[in-house]
């Protein structure tokens, strides 16, 4: 069996949907009895290109979304029809499947659809994709991945996708991500200009990660003598102009630092040098932050939106995240009680070593051998990944969760 799967802009500072790609492909790589992988690398592989454990071939003109999402439709087909591909499997959830996959079977993972589920914070571009690219060109293809239970039910009422063509896949945590010793902690920690405590966001700066309510809440803490300052890391997606005005209203100039992007083999040392992670999305298809936050053992607020319920269980004190007063109440608590922050730790640690790369490189796998069926022989599938109690079995492990 061999799959093409679309990478694109690894070539840039990681998204989430940068990093589940990444992760993704390690993880198929690292299979045994996985299948043959090939790269269809739209701007380059990243850092699979230092790695150099999968064989990668360029998608010529694609380098920038609107590219992929013309020039795609027609590279995508030849590259596989020359490759000789059975599936080929877009990780972006753009889907530039226009005039088919030369043959192959289609697989897209749709991470989420905030463009519908949570209106306003999307842009142009972005709304262009969901709300009039997706529906037309979805439907057509032979499964599609979510990251949740709420994806899954999303792209069923939005996309109008069946939920037997949808499956659940969770995402997993990097083994990098583990507690790391206090001292190391503020080292690295220092090297990005950090103090030995502070509060800390990971996340793209944009709107429905909902940075300005974080800042309200923070600003009500400032009241309390010994609060540490708030750090901010992830790449600025959302007005400059709108973060500086929230500051300055709020008198926080110099309380919160924003770091910018931050490789991600730096960020373990900064999750485990914090006193809290703080995570109040408005929507999250699944929540990767939060995770790798349990994993390196950092006591853990975030919203009580969409999937993120799902992603921490009981390791996190969870908020509307409209209610500011309740998120700001939440942080203090966690600041003032040692006792607590202990409790979040050791359940924040057990929860994230339910969630692995090689699980979801397995569960994908079997989402390809479902959708090429008979046309396998029998030597390359294994009996249990065709059982049709399969999709029952996957539920029933997400419904463990």
């Amino acid at each position: 069996m061999r799959i093409g799967l679309l990478t694109y802009a690894l070539d840039r500072p990681l998204t989430g949907i940068g990093r589940y790609t990444l992760e993704l492909a390690r993880a198929l790589a690292a299979l045994e009895d996985g299948p043959d992988v090939v790269l269809l690398t739209a701007g380059g592989a990243g850092p699979l290109a230092k790695e150099n454990v999968l064989r990668r071939v360029s998608l010529p003109g694609c380098r920038l979304l609107p590219g992929l999402l013309t020039l795609g439709n027609v590279v995508i087909p030849r590259a596989a029809r020359r490759l000789g591909l059975d599936v080929v499997h877009d990780p972006t959830g753009v889907t530039p499947f226009l005039f088919g996959a030369g043959g192959a079977r289609t697989v897209v993972t749709v991470h989420d659809v905030f463009a519908w589920s949570c209106p306003g914070t999307s842009t142009l571009l972005d709304t262009l994709i969901y709300r009039h690219w997706l529906p037309r060109l979805l439907p057509r293809v032979d499964a599609v991945i979510t990251d949740s239970l709420v994806s899954k039910a999303d792209v069923a009422h939005h996309l109008s996708i069946p939920t037997d063509k949808t499956h659940i896949v969770h995402e997993g945590v990097n083994a990098i991500f583990h507690p790391l010793a206090p001292d190391e902690a503020i080292k690295a920690g220092a090297r990005h200009g950090l103090p030995e405590k502070y509060i800390l966001f990971v996340g793209s700066v944009e709107k429905r990660k909902n940075l300005p309510g974080l800042l309200h809440a923070y600003a009500c803490l400032q009241t309390i003598e010994g609060t540490p300052p708030l750090v901010v890391v992830g790449v600025r997606r959302w007005k400059e102009d709108k973060i500086v005005e929230i500051l300055r209203e709020l008198d926080l100039e110099g309380r919160v630092i924003f770091t910018g992007h931050v490789p991600n083999a730096n960020l373990p040392a900064l999750y485990s040098g914090a006193d809290l992670f703080v995570f109040p999305s408005l929507y999250e298809g699944f929540g990767l932050p939060p995770l790798e936050a349990m994993a390196c053992g950092t006591p853990l607020v975030c919203s009580n939106a969409a999937s993120l319920p799902e992603v921490v269980g009981d390791a996190a004190i969870m908020v509307d995240p409209y209610d500011v007063e309740g998120l700001a109440e939440a942080m203090r608590r966690v600041l003032a009680d040692a006792d607590l922050q202990a409790e979040l730790r050791a359940k924040g640690l057990a929860r994230a070593k339910r969630f692995t790369w090689e699980r979801a490189a397995r569960e994908t796998v079997a989402v390809y051998r479902e959708v090429l069926g008979n046309e396998i022989g029998e030597g390359d599938c294994q009996v249990s990944y065709l059982s049709p109690r399969f999709s029952q079995n996957r539920q029933n492990s997400v419904n463990k969760l």
